[in-house]
């Protein structure tokens, strides 16, 4: 029997996940409600009962869809099944996001907090009932290549002495690591921001389990009412075995399976194979957990004395200006060789001084050189810079926290440019050829980042690191846009419901469009100033593209929002006749919402070349006209000139005129005599 099963008799209206799924918002789950978002009653198509639930994923962080595929697939009792997933409207909330359909759990959550104090499980009712079932859900992890991230007795559903299996809750609606509570993360991912520690690893999963394990079997959470930096500095100090399991008296088979699963050398942690052969009957000798090497004398720094790596870079990064002191003065480089006698790290710091003085960034030095620092000495832990402690994994999802928020921009900018994840991956040992696709990928970011020309930037960098980020965009940000064909679907929305006094264009709209899309960067050097004469026409060329590629085939009110964008790609015909024509034309493809068509009437290359010789040849007959109006108006204004050049001939024509009426006066009157003689 599912947890929480109903009956829809009576079901409200429904919500489409999908092809497959429905989900009813008017019938909400509190009680399963999710780190990303609410959950709420839904069901397969057809089917009378509501077997499944859904949440919906309201965080405004990326969801971690990379796990989808293979979480569909898995067929396990410890594993809640995903059947869909999706963006949903939801009306209530008037926006999109993005929702899971999983299993509904066959009991209630296990612990709603990680305080209190419940009854101990015996030996063997934990290892049948609780541990052989989790070591199956551990292999299916790492069979499929998943890193739960989430694995904690407050996201367990099962019942005390229940022989049903338990059930792990979902782990998508997050980012990894983000809401897991400190004690269930090793020492490397609890000293990193929640949102920084990355999706990390098997061997991560493995230690939650242990953790999870270990309250089980003493009852109590032993951490209870201290902090995280507290819960953390105990477990470097002590080792995290002892400091978990203290005096509390275990069972010899626990106490084998709880070292090696809480070791905190990743490198000896138990992983599934691991578990597999002890679950055989397979007595492997349990390995002791790695507090940390100390050295023979201490080191004094603000104060305070260390004798472990570990915590004095904790403390140099808490205080850079002392810290640079010891590092400039060749303090800390003594220390290590005669103290600890690692002459490895000592270089390895020296190579790390070295690298920043040679490169000339001076930009922060102090911050930089602390960071690199404090890589070298604790190549594992996070990266620590200007208040900000990340695992190289975790720097996308903080960096899609920061655009939404403006806080650690700046910082992760920094952390991106000055290479600081390259000199990390180095500086690792056993595991460095796994990162090595990590550093590449963020060193592109680095030239990305530095590059100021729009569609470039930091928001070019999130969606290259993010691949289920939805577009951030003032505009489209109510409609959860995670593909470049939903791009012109959701702005004839938004067109047909806002105003429009804003371009539909803007630098997170352009990255996106250039990561999802794979545009060219040379489609957007004219969209960087709506003041360009040719910032409309090269809109309209990107936006007339995609409808032709995805559609809708009428986008009207999009078509009007562009409108008055093209008008100076209009004003460039030279022939007023045909600015009224092509308006004419264009107001007609604006209706029909056939953005090619719009296109091609204002941007006709035939047409433009046709106005240019019209406007040539009219030109010229001006210019004609010009040059015989001068000469004209030249010679009306030379009087004396004109007088010279024209009376002369003009005197001797009136003369000869004179003359030939004298004579003619002259012979008639003689023919006259002569006749009346």
């Amino acid at each position: 029997m599912v947890f929480a099963e109903k009956t829809l008799d009576s079901p409200g209206t429904a919500i489409p996940l999908g092809n497959r799924v429905e989900i009813f918002p008017d019938q909400p789950l509190a009680e399963l409600n999710s780190n990303g978002g609410p959950a709420f009653a839904a069901r397969l198509k057809g089917e009378a009962r509501s077997e499944l639930m859904s949440i919906l994923c309201t965080s405004g962080l990326p969801a971690r869809l990379d796990l989808a595929n293979a979480l569909r697939l898995i067929d396990h009792p410890c594993i809640l099944r995903l059947r869909d997933h999706g963006v949903v409207h939801w009306p209530a909330l008037n926006a999109s996001h993005y929702a899971l359909a999983l299993d509904r759990p066959m009991a209630p959550r296990y612990r709603s907090s990680l305080d209190g104090t419940f009854p101990a499980m015996s030996e063997d009712s934990v290892n049948h009932y609780f541990v052989t079932p989790m070591i199956g859900a551990l292999v299916e992890f790492q069979r499929t290549g998943i890193s739960h991230g989430t694995i904690n007795t407050t996201n367990l559903f099962w019942r005390d002495g229940a022989t049903s299996p338990p059930q792990l809750g979902e782990c998508m609606s997050v980012p990894a690591g983000m809401t897991q509570p400190v004690l269930f993360e090793t020492i490397e991912r609890g000293l990193a921001m929640p949102l920084g520690r990355g999706p990390g690893n098997h061997v991560d999963d493995c230690y939650a389990f242990g953790v999870t394990l270990a309250l089980l079997v003493m009852g109590h959470n032993p951490f209870q009412g201290m902090d995280d930096r507290a819960i953390i500095q105990a477990k470097i100090e002590r080792g995290s075995f002892n400091a978990i399991i203290g005096n509390h008296r275990l069972a010899t088979s626990h106490i084998e399976l709880l070292r090696g699963l809480l070791t905190d050398d990743a490198r000896q942690r138990w992983s599934a194979p691991d578990l597999d052969m002890w679950l055989s009957g397979r007595r492997m000798t349990p390995k002791s957990s790695d507090s940390g090497r100390r050295a023979s004398r201490h080191f004094a720094f603000a104060g305070k004395e260390y004798w472990q790596v570990r915590p004095l870079a904790m403390a140099l990064t808490a205080n850079v200006p002392e810290a640079v002191k010891v590092i400039e003065n060749g303090i800390l480089d003594k220390w290590l060789l005669r103290s600890l006698g690692d002459e490895d790290r000592a270089k390895e710091t020296e190579n790390a001084i070295y690298e920043l003085k040679e490169s000339g960034r001076t930009q922060h030095y102090e911050d930089q050189l602390v960071t690199r620092v404090c890589i070298t000495l604790d190549p594992a832990a996070p990266i620590y810079y200007r208040n900000i402690a990340v695992m190289p994994g975790g720097i996308a999802a903080l960096l899609a926290h920061a655009l939404q928020t403006g806080e650690n921009l700046q910082a992760l900018s920094e952390i991106i440019a000055f290479q600081f994840v390259t000199l990390w991956v180095n500086v690792q040992q056993d595991t460095k050829v796994d990162y090595v696709p990590l550093a590449q990928q963020i060193e592109r970011m680095r030239g990305l980042i530095e590059k100021k020309t729009f569609g470039s930037g930091v928001e070019r960098v999130l969606y290259e690191l993010n691949p289920a980020m939805p577009c951030l965009s003032p505009l489209l940000k109510s409609k959860y846009t995670t593909q470049s064909k939903q791009v012109m679907v959701a702005l004839e929305q938004i067109a047909a419901t806002h105003d429009k006094l804003r371009p539909p264009m803007d630098r997170h709209l352009a990255a996106f469009l250039i990561v999802r899309d794979r545009r060219s960067e040379m489609l957007f050097s004219n969209l960087s100033n709506p003041e360009d004469p040719r910032y409309g026409i090269a809109l309209l060329t990107l936006f007339a593209e995609l409808q032709y590629r995805y559609g809708p085939d009428q986008v009207s009110a999009l078509a009007q929002w562009l409108f008055p964008l093209v008008e100076p790609g209009i004003r460039r015909f030279l022939s007023k006749p045909m600015q009224g024509k092509i308006r004419k034309q264009a107001a007609d493809a604006v209706q029909l919402g056939d953005l090619a068509l719009l296109l091609k009437i204002v941007d006709d290359p035939n047409r433009i070349d046709q106005d240019s010789a019209d406007y040539l040849q009219a030109w010229q007959m001006y210019q004609d006209i010009q040059r015989e109006i001068a000469l004209l108006t030249d010679r009306l204004e030379n009087r004396t000139a004109l007088a010279r050049e024209v009376g002369p001939p003009v005197a001797a024509t009136i003369a000869a005129l004179l003359s030939i009426s004298l004579v003619s006066v002259v012979l008639v009157r003689a023919l006259l005599k002569a006749i009346g003689g």
